[in-house]
């Protein structure tokens, strides 16, 4: 019986025997053909010396593992000048000599290997019935070859976190074919330099604006076109912003205080029809919950430390000595230094609800003595509300001065002086919310937001010109105005706004890389892409696989 027709890679062989068993099927196979090639000297042989069995690891049926037992004969070479009397016939279409399993089922180990790694890799394979422990499908992922990579025209290039905060690698880019070329262990200038001398032919490079990548590529290609990522150049803007809303930490709260007066109705006065409405957002205080109570002694211990860094600035300690002294980072002691007063943690800002809308008419009926959850979900539905009566009940309950209960709603002598608290005020914006709310339109903003934003552009001269600045450049990086650049070069020098000057100077010294990025097509987004499956990879193998295993399963992964 041929094997041809049901396992293609068994072409050559006969089936002698069939032995089932619970746990694995065994297939006796034997050669079909009646000579063999001397493996030194290729002569072709038909005497045969003797024969053995060779237990083979296949693919299997079903979910059964399947073994091969082969019998193997040996043959007497008939060229009396080769050194070698006695050979082996060999299979090369079906399994490498001295292999324990098949071609087929060492690929089907690798594929699996590659794609959930070993522990995962072997979990899977022995579900599907391929047999394979986590050191043999590490072990065949190892010995796999390379895909080889032709050297890209075009290349991107970035960094991304081996171990964040401690180690970084780089990752290399095909952004013609959108496909990863390498993995390198560190970022340095040397060894991007290395790897572009190894693979001459780039002509254009993209990366952000890191000194190290733009000083390997003059070392490793000096001819090719360094380009700018877009994406920092406006990242690069924004954060020259945000450090001067650090410099502005009163006007922010200011801000804030004139957008609650703004917002805020004024206070009703004594024996008005109104009155009762008043007395009514009276609500008895709650004691602080464990995380506010928390929150509290962490706020206590960040002023300390503020205070003790101020105090050892002013007596002429460094920066390096005051982290030391402190026991905090440097680029914390740098940012308590540029913010003038302590800089307030600024609240997390309240997700969206779909009872925003219905705020309002919540307070009307709430104050108005209707305190059943229920019955201002049915009022609500009649609105137009979609959502469901336990969203309601949540939302309603931060106005119970105590838990509700079931059954019918009190009397109104007890449900008087029970309205709900009055709206939160204004949050105060940390620079970074700030930041975001200046350089949006005006469009996508609230009404509250436009007035938080004006106040800041009207109170304070050097947050607007360096709104303008930041609003302009993001036009210029979006427009691809490569002719404004210098103009607006010219202009952040004059501003007297230190953080844009700075910025100015940083931009001239890589001002051929910002030029092409407004000039040519390239950028560094597809990098970030491909960072994003490293990251995925990485965090698949729990962070115990070696570099060179995730780089063979990333660029496999390509």
């Amino acid at each position: 019986m041929h094997l041809s027709a049901l396992i293609p890679h068994l072409v050559g062989f006969r089936l002698r025997q069939l032995i089932s068993e619970d746990n694995q099927v065994t297939l006796v196979v034997v050669p079909t053909r009646w000579t063999a090639s001397c493996p030194i000297c290729q002569h072709k042989s038909a005497r045969i010396q003797s024969q053995y069995d060779r237990t083979l690891v296949d693919l299997p049926f079903g979910d059964r593992p399947v073994r091969l037992r082969l019998r193997v004969r040996r043959f007497r070479c008939g060229n009396r000048d080769c050194p070698r009397q006695i050979f082996a016939e060999r299979f090369p279409h079906l399994t490498a000599t001295y292999a324990r399993r098949t071609h087929a089922q060492r690929r089907a180990l690798e594929d699996y290997g590659f794609e959930a790694g070993g522990s995962g890799g072997a979990r899977l394979a022995k579900r599907r019935g391929v047999i394979g422990s986590r050191a043999t499908v590490l072990r065949l992922i190892h010995s796999a070859p390379s895909p080889e990579v032709e050297t890209p025209r075009v290349l991107g290039i970035d960094d991304w976190a081996r171990k964040r905060g401690q180690t970084y690698g780089s990752i290399l880019v095909d952004l013609e074919k959108h496909r990863p070329v390498d993995l390198l262990e560190d970022r340095t200038a040397a060894s991007f330099a290395a790897w572009l001398k190894a693979h001459p032919g780039v002509k254009v490079i993209a990366r952000d604006r890191g000194g190290a990548y733009a000083d390997g590529a003059r070392q490793g290609a000096p001819d090719a076109v360094q380009v700018a990522d877009r994406f920092h150049l406006l990242m690069n803007v924004g954060e020259a912003l945000e450090r001067v809303l650090g410099r502005k930490r009163t006007v922010l709260k200011e801000a804030a205080a004139a957008v609650q007066r703004s917002t805020t109705p004024p206070p009703l006065r004594a024996g008005s029809d109104n009155a009762s409405v008043t007395t009514a957002l009276t609500v008895p205080s709650r004691p602080a919950t464990r995380k506010e109570a928390e929150k509290v002694i962490h706020g206590a211990g960040c002023q300390e430390r503020y205070a003790a860094v101020v105090a050892l600035h002013q007596q002429g300690f460094g920066v390096s000595q005051i982290a030391r002294e402190v026991g905090i980072g440097r680029k914390t002691v740098r940012r308590f230094l540029r913010a003038g007063s302590f800089p307030e943690q600024a609240p997390s800002p309240r997700r969206p609800s779909l009872l925003d809308p219905y705020e309002p008419y919540l307070r009307e009926r709430w104050t108005a003595g209707c305190h059943n959850a229920l019955q201002l979900w049915r009022d609500l539905q009649a609105r137009g509300f979609k959502g469901a009566a336990s969203l309601v009940r949540r939302f309603v309950a931060r106005w119970r001065p105590t838990p509700g209960r079931r059954g019918p709603p009190p009397c109104l002598a007890r449900a008087e002086n029970t309205g709900p608290p009055p709206p939160a005020p204004t949050p105060i914006l940390s620079p970074r919310q700030a930041r975001w709310l200046l350089l949006h339109a005006d469009d996508d903003l609230r009404h509250d937001e436009r007035t938080y934003r004006a106040h800041l552009l009207q109170t304070d001269g050097e947050i607007q010109r360096a709104q303008a600045l930041a609003a302009d450049f993001g036009q210029l990086v979006r427009q691809r105005e490569r002719d404004g650049l210098d103009p607006w070069l010219t202009q952040a020098d004059e501003s007297r706004v230190p953080e844009f000057q700075e910025f100015a100077r940083v931009m001239r010294r890589d001002q051929a890389a910002v030029e092409a990025a407004l000039t040519l097509e390239w950028s560094n987004g597809q990098s970030e892409g491909q960072i994003t499956r490293v990251k995925y990879l990485k965090r698949q193998m729990y962070g115990r696989a070696s570099f060179r295993l995730l780089k063979k399963r990333v660029l496999r992964a390509a």
